[in-house]
């Protein structure tokens, strides 16, 4: 998906994350909580979108100042410390989605599986190669004998 409802699952799980990871440790020193969240943040923020991420460390700050920092779920502003929580974990979720991002751009993406690939280009299916223009029956190796159990196997003739 190129739109942002590719990054909705991400940041249902990390918003619930944060949420109970702040709720949980709100008993503790507020920096427990923070360093709790801003992990789960790093972590989310790597399996979402960049957006996403930004958003999950807008969440988290939220969860963080409600819960941790001036409890009992008052969010506000106080001063310097409370806009420095925010900076933080907004960028720990954009710089971690953004390294992932360039992570997969340099690699190339997934591998294609060599299987599929032939399947889709000659079209004649998982058990037949073409050479020349007869079509013969290739040697199945262990993965596909497990793929392919249920099919049945090339006539020899």
């Amino acid at each position: 998906m190129t739109r942002l409802e590719s990054c909705a699952w991400s940041l249902a799980g990390g918003s619930a994350c944060v949420f109970a990871l702040a709720v949980v440790l709100g008993g503790l020193p507020w920096q427990v909580g923070f360093a709790a969240v801003a992990v789960a943040v790093l972590t989310w923020g790597w399996l979402s979108p960049v957006i996403g991420a930004a958003a999950i460390g807008g969440v988290a700050w939220l969860c963080v100042t409600g819960f941790d920092v001036h409890r009992l779920g008052d969010v506000r502003i106080t001063g310097r410390d409370d806009v420095l929580r925010a900076v933080v974990l907004v960028l720990a979720g954009v710089l971690t989605a953004s390294a992932h991002a360039l992570a997969e751009v340099t690699s190339g993406g997934r591998p294609t599986d060599p299987l599929w690939a032939e399947f889709h280009e000659t079209g004649l299916g998982p058990n037949v190669t073409t050479e020349g223009s007869a079509e013969v029956p290739r040697q199945r190796g262990p993965v596909e004998q497990r793929l392919f159990v249920h099919l049945k196997e090339p006539r020899d003739g």
